[in-house]
């Protein structure tokens, strides 16, 4: 299968901190989320998280790169959503919709 991605990824553990910014805020669920990224591009990042996001949510980021320990701040749009252990975690692809432009990964 040929791989339709724009920008290379790297495959990378950083941290990330996931606020939700999409409509109403749950009641009684928290707005912020402490995450891992599995990998990261120019144009997007794969999280896990426990983040309760679906396909269309907007999200806003706060990353710190492991390598450069450079911080990149974005907003980014959920694209799709896959459950992992039993639904405790979520694999989530998200699309950078506002970033840095001077930001390197």
């Amino acid at each position: 299968m040929k791989d339709r991605r724009r920008d290379i990824r790297i495959v990378e553990e950083n941290k990330v901190i996931v606020s939700l910014i999409t409509g109403e805020v749950r009641p009684g669920l928290p707005t912020v989320y402490y995450s891992l990224t599995r990998d990261i591009s120019m144009g997007g990042v794969r999280i896990m998280t426990a983040a309760p996001v679906v396909p269309g949510d907007r999200v806003r980021l706060d990353l710190t790169l492991s390598r450069s320990r450079k911080r990149i701040k974005a907003v980014a749009d959920v694209r799709w959503v896959r459950e992992l252990y039993a639904g405790e975690v979520l694999e989530v692809g998200l699309q950078f919709a506002g970033l840095d432009p001077a930001a390197e990964f």
